[in-house]
């Protein structure tokens, strides 16, 4: 009795149209997805087959190094207080200074003395302060059309030179003793007005540090200015300009961050306290 012949016969074509149908599936899929619509990119050029291909699998076609410009770092000042700057700054000499001082006389007054409340009083600042801002000048890192000119035309033992000069001429900036107008102990918070409360307390809520802590009075932070007898007009212009994001050398955007987050009246009233220093003839 003969059988007839079962669908797993070797002579049935079924198996080998399936197989066959399923590989040209896979090609054509494997084609598409790798090489056809790995070209097409939204809102980018579209990419070389091989690019295509290779951003398809997870890698990355172009072994090359980058091309495209990056940004600057942007750095706020390229001063750090390193032994060797405090070196040079320390090198200044007195006598050379006071040469180079003649061209600062204009603006900063006879002797550093400012008779302007717009521009800076430098007698008596700390010859750190000043050697880091010409610099700052120099660098563009806080630009100002005539302080950038002069400062370039500066070499660093000048600016070393001057700032000796300024630091050691009477009459202008004072740390003042470091109890001067401070409250009590423990008053600090509690009082009403509000710049002697900036100045010897801050602000802990809102993360403002006492100014007295870096600009006295009483003693600096190296490299940061002292206030008291500076011109209020002066003082209050560059808390505003932190605050506006104008001025940009403060280190680690300290300055910054603290004059974003004192109001105007705030801004005025510790300008105020600091200025009130300023003798008048």
């Amino acid at each position: 009795m003969v059988r007839e012949p079962g669908p797993f016969k070797p002579d049935n074509p079924l198996p080998r149209i399936a197989w066959r149908t399923i590989g040209a599936v896979f090609i054509v899929s494997f084609l598409l997805g790798f090489f056809v619509l790995g070209r097409f990119q939204q809102d980018g050029p579209t990419l070389g087959t091989w690019a295509a291909f290779c951003r398809a699998v997870g890698l990355t076609s172009d072994s090359r190094a980058a091309v495209e410009l990056q940004p600057p770092a942007r750095t706020p000042t390229r001063i750090a207080w390193t032994g060797n700057t405090l070196a040079r700054i320390a090198s200044g000499k007195e006598e050379h200074g006071a040469f180079v001082a003649l061209n600062c006389v204009v603006c900063h007054g006879e002797g550093g003395v400012s008779r302007s409340s717009l521009i800076p009083t430098l007698a008596g600042m700390n010859s750190a302060v000043i050697y880091k801002q010409l610099d700052d000048y120099r660098s563009s890192k806080r630009p100002w059309g005539v302080m950038s000119a002069i400062a370039t035309a500066l070499t660093e033992q000048d600016s070393a030179d001057v700032a000796a000069y300024f630091a050691r001429r009477p009459n202008g900036l004072t740390s003042a003793a470091a109890g001067e107008g401070a409250p009590e102990g423990g008053r600090s918070l509690r009082q009403h007005d509000p710049a002697t409360r900036l100045v010897f307390a801050g602000d802990p809520g809102r993360g403002i540090p006492p100014c007295a802590a870096c600009h006295g009075p009483g003693v600096e932070k190296l490299g940061a200015p002292a206030l008291r007898g500076q011109h209020a007009e002066y003082v209050e212009r560059q808390l505003g300009a932190f605050a506006q994001g104008m001025r940009r050398n403060d280190i680690n955007e300290q300055m910054r961050a603290i004059a974003q987050e004192l109001k105007p009246d705030e801004i005025h009233a510790v300008a105020g306290y600091y200025g009130a220093a300023v003798e008048h003839e």
